[in-house]
């Protein structure tokens, strides 16, 4: 063979390489795309067989995948046929799987026939020719294997076909996997939205149940506290006592019950203040300072010389100090002590999982902290259960503490809330000598985010101020924020009687589905209104349009309408639209408030509810129609700004405004054509201008023409006569008696001070 033959046989050897290249590169992207398509592993497997017996041109293809099953173990997956000739099982397919499954490798039989490892019946040396069996391999696991049967036109497989096939094989290890794991992705992902989704069902009845709660609180609370407060016989009080502290203690635990679900559920938020901590902290030590005596245990607060501001909030802290006092003051026997420090600790660094998401990447900020400790002489601790006493539910195991035994939430509360600070709260314990708990809170607010950080308060501002009284009261009837609030409230109440009772009783609107909690509220404000009930807001909406009361008490929670859309629809009719309204509900949480506030609702009440609260929410309403009154009185509605007024009621009073203006002249101008202009009743008009404005149609009409009319006398646009009939008097007499009454002179008087 001369070189040049020899040259041109390399060069078409390279070429055919090439074109196998090339062909296998080609199968190998089609199978990729089209597996890229597919949206199951059937579709995958099935597209590999295809794509296997079109690039090799074989009759028919199979993929078994291996399973655990001894006896069985292949499973077939997938199998293609291209002639139908050809049975789905031989005998001799078992023999080649299980050869390839012990030996571990690849296996071509050119001729079945000839191949003396293997002993084929007649009928399959009569069917299969040639065969190709490899395995599939994923991360050095064997996984399944792929086979094809007999090249078409009567040819034997080769090389090339089992080299190609196994890349192919290779391939489909690698689209395998993925796609198990794509399906483990998914069924995880699918797992989990149901157990969020579980766990949303279970917090939402969690919630609502102990929502519901707060009704029968709510009426076990205030006629307990009425008769605590009104009954003469001993053994009644101590009953009635007995009640309210049970009822106030079972409250509380709903409080937290609703804390710990605000907190799974991510809403409860920080609102932090800079505070002065000295007046916050001695005003919840104080509040424990009569149990304190009455256990004969030594209550003491130690304190720095120097004042600390720091960033709380004050809500917040005051349930982590009082949840930590509550249990040193319980666990400590008679003639024990326990005792508050306040200190500053020197620089440390803040956890990066305590720091808000946003502030995570940034390097973990080193700043000074304040430590409030609380220590006490009482049972201890176990030390094997310290690791253990902050988690949800967990009680300690010790036959000391059976007495004391609780529910498990409140040091779980605790740490939650120490947390939202971006603080630290540990333990130390000895048992049967006491136990220091460690509050540490950063100083600074470098470590809170924007929305964490509401308006800062001056110091002067700070409501716990260092001459405040301090309200000593047995915890078990009360927290320390609400016995700030009922002194508060009480003042309220007793300033309001007397001297403001107007001759004209207000009337009220109470609308609740539950006729005990109706009964109730009417029989703590029968003495001081006229009530009108409703038992769903469907009906207290008709009863509003028909009454239109003077205030309206709404729950939320109603059959027919709710209170939010019944204070929607109250708040955008011209009818209703001045009434103040009072939602008063079991939904605690800050969205609920929001919510109930954004549609125009006046106030906000929870239940349950202290009734000098209810009282002194409704008298600074109606007090608040009175400021507004006098507004409009001074302002002569010409400019509608108050607070309080509805965009409704400031378009109502435009219109008035504007209709008096263009019938200033008019002296038959009457309230009947008055209101008809208005499209509404006269007895509608009549009950609006009221409320608004303080005055009835014909006195704010008067009152709007003789202010006219003094401002025609001062620029001298006539004499008083001229002036009378300009402003719709046709009797100057009258007019004279009007202007005298209301500005104290005469028009002719007046004429002369203004020259």
């Amino acid at each position: 063979m001369s070189k040049k033959d020899q040259k041109i046989k390399e060069l078409e050897t390279e070429i055919s390489r090439l074109k196998s290249s090339v062909a296998e590169l080609k199968v190998l992207n089609e199978i990729a795309v089209s597996s890229g398509e597919a949206t199951d592993i059937d579709q995958v497997l099935n597209l590999i067989v295809q794509k296997s017996i079109m690039a090799i041109d074989a009759e028919q293809g199979s993929i078994h995948l291996l399973t655990k099953n001894k006896k069985e173990p292949f499973i077939t997956i997938i199998r293609q046929d291209d002639r139908n000739t050809l049975r789905h099982n031989y005998r001799i397919g078992t023999n080649i799987t299980g050869w390839v499954l012990q030996n571990r490798k690849s296996l071509i039989i050119e001729n079945l026939s000839e191949d003396k490892r293997f002993k084929p019946t007649e009928e399959e040396k009569k069917d299969i020719h040639s065969v190709l069996c490899v395995p599939i391999w994923s991360e050095g696991d064997l996984i399944g294997l792929m086979m094809l049967i007999n090249k078409k036109n009567q040819k034997e497989f080769s090389q090339n076909d089992l080299t190609l096939f196994s890349i192919i094989s290779v391939q489909a290890g690698q689209l395998i996997k993925n796609l198990e794991l794509q399906r483990e992705t998914y069924q995880k992902r699918k797992e989990a939205e149901k157990l969020l989704e579980l766990d949303k069902i279970k917090t939402n009845f969690f919630t609502n149940i102990s929502h519901e709660f707060r009704t029968p609180l709510t009426l076990i609370l205030g006629p307990a506290k009425k008769i605590l407060e009104n009954a003469a016989d001993t053994k009644i009080k101590e009953d009635a006592d007995l009640i309210y502290r049970s009822a106030g203690k079972l409250n509380r635990l709903v409080d937290q019950l609703l804390d710990i679900s605000s907190i799974e559920a991510g809403k409860m938020k920080l609102k932090t203040s800079p505070q002065k901590l000295f007046p916050v902290i001695k005003h919840i030590v104080s509040s424990f300072q009569s149990f304190a005596e009455r256990k004969k245990i030594s209550l003491t607060l130690d304190i720095p010389r120097e004042e600390i501001t720091l960033y709380l909030d004050i809500d917040k802290i005051d349930k982590i100090l009082s949840n930590i006092l509550s249990n040193a003051l319980k666990f400590t026997p008679e003639k024990g002590k326990v005792n508050v420090v306040i200190s500053v600790t020197g620089s440390s660094s803040i956890e990066p999982e305590m720091l808000p998401i946003q502030k995570k990447s940034e390097e973990a900020p080193v700043i000074d902290s304040v430590e409030i400790s609380v220590s006490d002489t009482g049972i201890g601790i176990p030390e094997e259960q310290l690791d253990k006493i902050f988690d949800r539910f967990y009680q300690i195991d010790n036959k000391l503490s059976k007495e004391y035994e609780g529910t498990g939430i409140g040091l779980s509360l605790t740490k939650e809330l120490v947390n939202l600070h971006k603080g630290k709260i540990s333990v130390e314990s000895r048992e049967g000598k006491g136990s220091t708990f460690r509050i540490t809170i950063p100083l600074g607010n470098k470590h809170l985010l924007p929305e964490e950080i509401v308006e800062e308060i001056s110091v002067s501002d700070n409501k716990y101020e260092e001459n405040e009284e301090p309200v000593f009261q047995f915890p078990a009837l009360n927290q320390s924020s609400r016995q700030k609030k009922e002194s508060l409230l009480k003042k309220i109440v007793e300033n309001s009687s007397g001297d403001n009772i107007e001759e004209e009783v207000p009337s009220l609107l109470i609308i609740d589905d539950n006729t005990d909690v109706r009964k109730y509220i009417a029989e703590i404000l029968s003495g001081f209104y006229n009530i009108v009930e409703a038992s769903n807001g469907e009906e207290g909406l008709r009863k509003s349009f028909e009454e239109i009361p003077d205030l309206i008490i709404s729950d939320i929670m109603m059959p027919k309408i709710d209170g939010i859309e019944l204070c929607r629809q109250l708040k955008s009719d011209a009818r209703t639209s001045h009434i103040p309204v009072i939602l008063l509900t079991a939904k605690a949480t800050l969205n609920d408030k929001l919510e109930g506030l954004e549609t125009g609702a006046d106030d906000y009440i929870m239940k349950p509810f202290e009734a000098e609260e209810l009282k002194a929410r409704i008298k600074n309403l109606l007090e608040q129609r009175k400021r507004i009154h006098e507004y409009f009185q001074r302002h002569e509605i010409f400019e509608v700004k108050e607070k309080g007024v509805t965009n409704v009621d400031k378009k109502f009073l435009q219109k008035v405004l504007e209709l008096i203006n263009e019938n200033i002249e008019n002296p038959g101008f009457s309230i009947d054509y008055f209101a008809d202009n208005l499209a509404i009743s006269r007895s509608l008009l009549h009950k609006k201008l009221i409320a608004l404005v303080g005055e009835s149609p014909g006195e704010l009409v008067k009152r709007i023409r003789l202010n006219k009319a003094a401002k025609l006398i001062e620029n001298n646009s006539g004499n008083v006569t001229e002036v009378a009939f300009e402003v719709g008097f046709n009797d100057p007499s009258y007019f004279a008696v009007c202007f005298k009454k209301q500005f104290g002179v005469s028009p002719s008087h007046f004429k002369k001070a203004a020259n």
